[in-house]
C-alpha cells in the first residue's frame, strides 16, 4: 500500500478530464498551475495563501477540491516524515492532514505550511500516544518488609519456624505500645505517625498475607518509623528503616 501513489491517481484522474471538472484551473485550464501556485508560498505566499482558501472553500461541496489540496500539500508532508515511517504512519499522516484542512482557521499567512505543520504534529502526538499508552501487561515486584527478610534468612530446612514465637522472643510489644500511648498522651508523638507506622511495618512484620500496601503507605510508614526510631530501637528489636 502506497497512499501517495493512490493519491497522485486520483490527481491525475483529474487532470485528464478537464471537462468533468467544476473547480476552477490555472490560467491555462491547467491543475498543475494551481498546484504550482499552491507549493510557490515563498517569498511571496499571498497567490498560493488565496488559491489554498478558495479550494478548501469549495471543498465542502466538491471533494475533487480537496483532492488537489492533498495533492499540493503532499510532497511537503512527505518530506517532514522519517524515511523510517511505515506505510501505515504515512497514511495516517495524509488521513490527519485532509481533517487539518477541513478544520482549522485559514487567516493568516503561508497557509500551506501552517497546514503541513498541524498535520505533522498530529500524527506524531497520536503515535506517541499509542506507543506509551497502549496495552501493556505490567508485571511489578512487591518487595518484603527488611524484617520478614530476616525471618526468611533465619529460617533453615528441618527447622520449623514459628513466625509468631520467633517475634515474641525478639520484641515486648506490650512495653512498646505503653511508651508510644504514652508519647502521643504527651504530644510527643501525633497520633496519625504512630498509626502509618503500626498499620503498615508493625503489621507485617507479624502477620502474613496482607493485602499489598500502596506507595503513599510505603513513604508515611518509612516517615514514621524515623519519628518512632527511639522507641524502636529502645523497645523492639527491629531496625527503624
Amino acid at each position: 500500500m502506497n497512499p501517495y501513489r493512490d493519491l497522485n491517481d486520483a490527481y491525475q484522474r483529474l487532470a485528464r478530464h478537464p471537462a468533468r471538472r467544476t473547480i476552477p484551473s490555472g490560467p491555462g485550464g491547467s491543475l498543475d498551475e494551481v498546484v504550482a501556485t499552491i507549493r510557490d508560498d515563498t517569498p511571496d505566499c499571498s497567490s498560493s495563501d488565496l488559491t489554498l482558501r478558495s479550494l478548501i472553500d469549495a471543498g465542502r461541496t466538491d471533494p475533487d477540491a480537496l483532492t488537489i489540496v492533498l495533492y499540493a500539500l503532499a510532497p511537503e508532508l512527505r518530506a517532514r516524515l522519517s524515511h523510517a515511517a511505515t506505510d501505515e504512519y504515512h497514511a495516517d499522516a495524509l488521513g490527519d492532514l485532509a481533517l487539518v484542512v477541513l478544520d482549522s482557521d485559514l487567516d493568516g499567512s503561508r497557509l500551506a505550511h501552517r497546514l503541513v505543520n498541524r498535520a505533522h504534529n498530529r500524527v506524531w502526538r497520536s503515535a506517541r500516544r499509542v506507543h506509551t499508552r497502549g496495552v501493556l501487561n505490567i508485571t511489578t515486584t512487591v518487595p518484603c518488609q527488611p524484617d520478614r527478610l530476616a525471618l526468611l534468612h533465619d529460617h533453615r530446612p528441618g527447622v520449623a519456624a514459628d513466625v509468631a514465637e520467633t517475634v515474641a522472643n525478639r520484641v515486648d510489644l506490650e512495653r512498646f505500645q505503653i511508651a508510644i500511648e504514652t508519647a502521643i498522651a504527651d504530644g510527643a508523638i501525633p497520633p496519625e505517625v504512630w498509626a502509618a507506622y503500626r498499620d503498615h511495618r508493625l503489621q507485617r512484620a507479624i502477620n502474613t498475607g496482607l493485602p499489598t500496601s500502596t506507595s503513599r503507605e510505603r513513604v508515611a510508614a518509612h516517615r514514621a518509623a524515623r519519628r518512632l526510631a527511639p522507641y524502636i530501637d529502645t523497645y523492639l528489636g527491629l531496625h527503624a528503616a
